[in-house]
């Protein structure tokens, strides 16, 4: 029996040494798990931010494009109007001139007219 009282004491020990060792390697592979996770929350964090910085540039950028086509708008619009109202105004100079125009001519015939009529009724023309 002492044989078998040693032989169990050293399986005892032996399976307490792997056991040992087998707790050992499990803390040390937790460690290393959670390095690894803390390792990619930190990179996950660090993208985040990136992506965030990335997003937000260019959102200032496409809200800056949105200003300059705003005053482009602005500026044309503005032009478009100018020309219009060159435009109306040269009309309106060239409507007075033809008025003009119309005005001497209606003068013209009116007192030819008056003469005409005062020497067939044989009166004189002078007060046309």
């Amino acid at each position: 029996m002492t044989l078998s009282k040693t032989t169990l004491a050293m399986a005892l020990a032996a399976l307490s040494l792997g056991l040992s060792a087998c707790t050992d390697t499990k803390k040390e592979s937790a460690e290393g798990a959670e390095t690894e996770a803390t390792e990619m929350v930190s990179q996950a964090k660090e993208k985040s931010a990136d992506l965030y910085d990335k997003t937000k540039a260019g959102a200032s950028e496409l809200a800056d494009d949105a200003a300059d086509m705003a005053d482009e708008v602005k500026e044309k619009a503005s032009d478009a109007y100018d020309a219009t109202a060159e435009k109306a105004s040269d009309a309106m100079d060239s409507t007075k001139d033809k008025a003009a125009e119309l005005k001497t001519d209606a003068a013209k015939k009116l007192k030819e007219a008056c003469i005409a009529t005062k020497e067939k009724l044989g009166q004189d023309p002078e007060d046309c």
